[in-house]
């Protein structure tokens, strides 16, 4: 009973294979980051993983992942194994996970919780395509350089607190047919990227579209064609994020056919006396 903790992306899924697959949907971006660890390599991310679970004597109930120099993500557990957690490692400048996980959290470091961004995961219920769609392919060998120089700009717009974005992730995205284009005037104006298929799960994102080609329906357009290309590849659950200080992100979701799931929050640790300063 306790946490377990490995940097080996294949022993924490073969301890925590039942949990997952109990908690596919919600475990969304532990599955997204396994895959990348299993399918690249411990060293991908640069330095090694930190891959956890709770085990409260009957199985894995609550998962950790980290990997510098991003953010830990956290699952919903229980103050007793947030304690825990807390008293096995410091306390990270950030944390990204529900809402009374991250609470608890950080109560046991003595911190107060600042969010920076309040998202809600959504799954898709029926699909409800625009009625007058701009036309879709998929991303070609020559929109490499456009799409990086969008990956970018959606990183400098949206997450600029993030970590810089890794241009072999897109690669590995367009050369396995993961991205959707809109295309108007004979040009791309907006994209779409699906995540790898695991667990029969596949989430969406980034939705990106040029700010001066927005307001016409291109994002809708390129989530529907990204919908539906997740389905095509095998997925039974079809996810995305959107941030909840976004409504008209939201209702456009809504009005394709996604309902909400579960929401999380990417928040600060402040330490209680700097907080007091």
């Amino acid at each position: 009973m306790g946490w377990t903790v490995t940097a080996d992306a294949e022993e924490f899924w073969r301890a925590t294979d039942p949990y997952l697959r109990a908690h596919r949907v919600a475990s969304t971006l532990v599955l997204s980051i396994l895959d990348t660890l299993r399918s690249r390599g411990g060293g991908v991310y640069g330095a090694p993983p930190e891959l956890a679970w709770w085990d409260d004597g009957a199985g894995p109930s609550a998962l950790v992942v980290h990997t510098p120099p991003y953010r830990p993500v956290v699952s919903a557990m229980p103050v007793d194994a947030a304690a825990a957690w807390a008293a096995l490692r410091p306390r990270p400048r950030r944390v990204l996970g529900p809402a009374g996980t991250v609470d608890h959290l950080a109560r046991a470091w003595d911190a107060t919780v600042d969010v920076l961004v309040a998202e809600r995961l959504h799954r898709l219920a029926a699909l409800r395509p625009p009625r007058a769609p701009a036309p879709t392919r998929p991303a070609r060998d020559a929109d490499r350089e456009l799409l990086w120089s969008w990956v970018q700009e959606f990183h400098d717009e949206a997450t600029p607190d993030d970590p810089p974005p890794p241009r072999p992730a897109l690669d590995a995205a367009v050369d396995q047919g993961r991205i959707v284009v809109a295309v108007t005037g004979g040009g791309p104006v907006a994209y779409a990227a699906v995540g790898p298929t695991s667990l029969a799960t596949a989430r969406i994102g980034p939705v990106y579209t040029r700010p001066e080609h927005r307001g016409r329906g291109h994002g809708a357009t390129v989530t529907a064609a990204a919908a539906r290309l997740a389905l095509a590849r095998g997925a039974e659950e079809v996810l995305l994020f959107t941030d909840l200080a976004n409504p008209t992100s939201n209702a456009l979701y809504a009005r394709l056919g996604f309902v909400g799931v579960t929401d999380v929050v990417d928040a600060a640790l402040v330490p209680v006396a700097r907080k007091n300063v």
